[in-house]
Order: structure tokens, then C-alpha cells, then sequence
């Protein structure tokens, strides 16, 4: 509390707004906006902060959001890669392969034949 603020406290009750403090020379409706002007810049102060701090946050995790990203598309390459690799070792095995040109009547080896065609088909 300034020196104002305590030697105008008796006269707080007093109903006259131009009321003028003889230790300062500033009347009580000046003292009443000063105060709400300090209050408001005060909160100002703090309400940008909380913004700056909710854009830091902000950005910290659009850069965590990206670097997963990246990490993930380093991962689709590399699974499609293993599966370009794994199409074309199959493509070089079909023409060797027995299980894929056995007779139909033939039931074990056959069987096999057919959950491969079904899994290439999806």
C-alpha cells in the first residue's frame, strides 16, 4: 500500500469523488483508475504470457508430430521396399517351384497350391 493509499483510507467512506489526497494531489476517482490501469496492465502481462507459453507448447508438438511422421514414412519405405524384394524373389521361385505346378489330383501338395493363389490374391 502506497503513502496515498493509507492516508486516503479514512477518507474512502467520504461520497465526494473529487476528493483530493493531500499527500499525492491526485483525486480518488484518478487513484481508482490508476489502480484498475495497473490491475488490467498486470493482467494483460500475464494473459500474453500464458499465449506465448500455449504457442511453445504448440510448437513443440508440431516438431514431435513431424519427426514421427518422418520416422513412419522412413518405415512405409522401407517395408515396400521388402516387399518389392519379396514380390521378386517369388516371381524368380514360381517357375521352379513344384507346389505351384502339381497335378490337381495330388491333395497335400495341392492344397498348398491353393492358399498360395488365395494369398496372392489379396
Amino acid at each position: 500500500m502506497s503513502d496515498c493509499d493509507s492516508s486516503c483510507q479514512s477518507h474512502q467512506n467520504n461520497s465526494k469523488s473529487d476528493h483530493v489526497c493531500e499527500g499525492c494531489g491526485v483525486s480518488e476517482d484518478e487513484g481508482r483508475r490508476l489502480k484498475r490501469r495497473e490491475k488490467n496492465r498486470v493482467a494483460a502481462q500475464k494473459s500474453r504470457k500464458r499465449q506465448t507459453q500455449r504457442a511453445d507448447l504448440l510448437h513443440q508438438a508440431c516438431e514431435l508430430l513431424e519427426q514421427r511422421n518422418r520416422k513412419l514414412r522412413r518405415e512405409v519405405d522401407s517395408l515396400s521396399e521388402e516387399q518389392r524384394l519379396l514380390t521378386e524373389a517369388l516371381r524368380a521361385h514360381e517357375p521352379v517351384c513344384s507346389i505351384m505346378h502339381c497335378p490337381l489330383a495330388s491333395s497335400t501338395s495341392c492344397s498348398l497350391q491353393s492358399d498360395v493363389v488365395s494369398v496372392r490374391s489379396v
